[in-house]
């Protein structure tokens, strides 16, 4: 049985390198359905390991709390209005959440920062001292604000790597000089150290002030708008989530949970939603490339057929020697295989080079670490998909060749 193997698998190459042209025209066909979908499963693989990485680098046990409006049918209800949290709210999740360590509230706005003749839009974020005692911040130069200079409303500032290149030339030392947020003065106390590229890299372009600046002398309110709150372990994440949730339902008397205006999302959550986002994409492009694979199993079906009637004779010859119809019919199916996995491989590394390419593409634009990453498990499944459906469409070719009658065969011109 390996012996007849081996020599059908012999004669079915040799029988596709003398037809190179067609062979090319139809394994593309093959290329085109799968590496489409490679290109999605790695480029969505990718993505989520970025996800992971990026966020874990600041911690699992992470919650941010965001208001938001009240959700009908997956509609903004109320006219869309959002009620922003208080220093009140933040305060009863110190106090009242048990397996909560550390709360941070903050405000933020875009605004132009300036120094001399320089300028650059900035986000400008209004925090807690404590914030620069959390996990994850690094000052490279300079200090944090203190708690003094939060109390007194004071006119500080700590700026992220960017905003430090984009307004001191690289000889100057920031610490110490005035920049301009918006319509105020602010002195540098510090700066921050380079995140890089990825979701951390939003604190490089970030200048920090005290919350009560902010609020005072920036925004001219006491909103809150969002809250960073960190469990006291991962494995306590879902008590401290129920507590955190229960705190400001109470708080905000919130008796219907379907009329929730505040959400409280932890790294499984956004792991959650980035899965369904790629699954969705997948199924799309999954769609588009069965259709695709079946236009070339059709393909194969087709140039399978014309190979049975240009080889009529060189069958009959066969079968007149010896040959059985077991034999031809594995010669024949063994070449429509053999086409389909070669381009499952070509398609699987053509999807592969073509993640790597977008995600290249996609890291420069959205400054995101992101690598196309093909699982094994997926290649396998892909070349097994290739190798069926050459199976499936060279079946009938081959029975077709196998059940010819080798004196009429060898009379065929």
């Amino acid at each position: 049985m390996r012996g007849v193997f081996g020599n059908s698998l012999r004669m079915a190459w040799r029988s596709l390198m003398t037809r190179k042209f067609r062979t090319l025209l139809t394994v593309v066909g093959m290329v085109i359905g799968l590496s489409g979908v490679v290109a999605i499963i790695s480029m969505g693989e990718g993505m989520k390991h970025a996800f992971t990485s990026e966020f874990a680098s600041y911690g699992s046990n992470w919650m941010y709390i965001f208001p938001q409006a009240v959700q009908r049918s997956g509609q903004a209800w109320g006219h869309g209005r959002v009620e922003p949290f208080s220093i009140d709210d933040v305060e009863a999740i110190r106090r009242r959440a048990e397996h909560v360590d550390f709360v941070m509230p903050a405000a933020f706005s875009r605004l132009k920062a300036k120094h001399a003749n320089k300028a650059y839009s900035v986000s400008v974020q209004g925090t807690i001292w404590e914030y620069f005692y959390g996990p994850g911040v690094e000052i490279e130069n300079g200090r944090g604000f203190n708690e003094r200079e939060e109390k007194s409303i004071s006119r500080v500032a700590v700026i992220g790597a960017e905003v430090r290149e984009r307004l001191f030339a690289d000889f100057e030392n920031p610490v110490g000089e005035v920049i301009k947020l918006g319509a105020e003065n602010f002195t540098v106390v510090g700066v921050l150290k380079r995140k890089g590229s990825g979701f951390g890299g939003g604190e490089d372009e970030m200048a920090l002030i005290p919350l009560s600046t902010m609020q005072q002398r920036i925004l001219g309110n006491d909103d809150i708008n969002y809250i960073v709150a960190i469990a006291s372990g991962l494995e306590a994440m879902d008590e401290a989530k129920d507590e955190v949730t229960q705190v400001l339902r109470q708080r905000r008397r919130i008796k219907d949970p379907t009329k929730q205006d505040f959400e409280v999302m932890t790294l499984t959550d956004t792991l959650e939603f980035a899965n369904r986002f790629f699954n969705i994409l997948i199924m799309v492009f999954g769609f588009m490339a069965v259709i695709a694979l079946a236009v070339a199993g059709i393909n194969i079906m087709n140039m399978m057929l014309v190979t049975v009637t240009e080889r009529t004779r060189e069958i009959g010859l066969r079968m007149a020697l010896g040959a059985g119809r077991r034999s031809v019919l594995m010669q024949f199916l063994i070449e429509a295989s053999l086409m389909t996995l070669v381009g499952g491989v070509l398609g699987i590394l053509a999807g592969w080079g073509l993640g790597l390419i977008v995600g290249a593409i996609l890291s420069g634009r959205m400054g995101i670490e992101w690598s196309a990453i093909v699982p094994p498990g997926y290649a396998a499944l892909a070349l097994l998909v290739a190798v069926a459906i050459g199976l499936v469409f060279g079946i009938y070719p081959a029975s077709r060749a196998s059940r010819l009658d080798p004196v009429v065969a060898m009379r065929k011109e």
